[in-house]
């Protein structure tokens, strides 16, 4: 297969979808305006395609990195996505929030912004994902995508992060009956999305929890649903001195592009490719099925981009001391012991779709 070339820079606004990135993409069909070139629309297409043959499609999901979630942003834009797909988990939204994000992505309902807040700040990393702009612009764009489809079409956001209540939490005990996020994640891709006639899921996680082949839930999903349903897409952030050689044998590495990884030669890989010490295989198709580039520019930290309020931040410093309290691991070990209660309303502790 040959890479699909990108000539230019993934930047995408951080406002509005509107304004000046539209005269860019001319000729887009969709949200087009949501990717700032002709040749990052195709190369999210092509990512896209991906659900033509596969359940799940995983990428990396950004832990304060701009350029994953500007991709990612387009991606969800493009009609050749919201063809395909029928649901987004993303690691960085609370499923505490679930009623929310329907009600923003589904039903279109009339939100504010300062409302949507508590999708990222419900999680168990609010101080990163509640700071970043790159993901309030994914979400308002996939709300524009699906103005554009049917009720039964449009796309659906299912938090993948932990669902604690936190009004309802006032010490550790009362965390009990909520699943640590992967535990969540991994019941959710089994006994959920597999399990949905036509369901095709883009997984938005870790790559230390996507990887093939790997000490993650993906050891337990992937015997449950096959490999064939997986397609786990590795991520090259920006260029690097000592990838620069292994990286030019793919593609042009003065712009973005997307190639299988069955199609990589065998022999040493990209050192950021690697999702942990174990992977030393010189086939990188052991690990993950597709390589995505991001381009030479180099990715920004947008960590603290949105500061946190007073206010959330002594929300934030209560929960920490209920977590951690005086021994975290003591705590741990009270909230996993009383995991017996982690799914027993199921299938009804996901809600069913509006």
């Amino acid at each position: 297969m040959r890479p699909i070339l990108i000539a230019s820079s993934l930047a995408l606004l951080i406002g509005p979808v509107t304004g000046s990135t539209a005269s860019q993409t001319p000729g887009l069909s969709g949200s087009a305006n949501a990717c700032p070139t002709r040749a990052v629309a195709q190369v999210a297409d092509a990512v896209a395609t991906k659900f033509d043959k596969h359940q799940f499609v995983l990428i990396h999901a950004t832990h304060g990195t701009a350029k994953i979630d500007e991709f990612l942003t387009c991606l969800v834009s493009r009609p050749a996505f919201t063809s395909r797909a029928t649901d987004i988990v993303a690691e960085w939204a609370s499923y505490a929030q679930q009623p929310l994000l329907d009600r923003y992505l589904l039903t279109l309902g009339t939100v504010a912004a300062a409302d949507l807040i508590p999708i990222w700040f419900d999680t168990d990393t609010p101080d990163l994902w509640a700071t970043l702009p790159t993901l309030r612009q994914l979400l308002a764009t996939l709300r524009q995508a699906n103005t554009a489809l049917p009720m039964a079409k449009r796309i659906r956001l299912v938090g993948g992060n932990e669902g604690i209540r936190w009004a309802k939490v006032q010490r550790v005990e009362d965390l009990a009956a909520y699943p640590f996020r992967t535990n969540w994640m991994e019941h959710l891709l089994i006994q959920h999305f597999a399990k949905t006639p036509g369901n095709r899921t883009l997984v938005v996680y870790g790559d230390g929890h996507i990887h093939h082949d790997g000490p993650n839930f993906i050891a337990d999903v992937e015997p449950a649903v096959g490999r064939s349903a997986l397609f786990v897409i590795g991520t090259v952030h920006d260029l690097r001195a000592d990838e620069r050689a292994w990286l030019s044998r793919l593609g042009d590495i003065t712009a973005p592009f997307f190639i299988d990884a069955s199609s990589v030669p065998d022999g040493p890989w990209a050192p950021s490719l690697r999702a942990n010490v174990n992977e030393k295989s010189l086939r990188l198709y052991d690990y993950i099925d597709g390589v995505l580039y991001l381009g030479p520019e180099r990715d920004r930290l947008l960590t603290g981009a949105l500061p946190l309020t007073a206010e959330q931040q002594r929300e934030l410093a209560r929960r920490n001391s209920i977590k951690l309290g005086s021994d975290p691991q003591t705590n741990g070990r009270k909230r996993y012991e009383g995991r017996a209660q982690w799914f027993r309303d199921h299938p009804r502790e996901l809600p069913v779709r509006p």
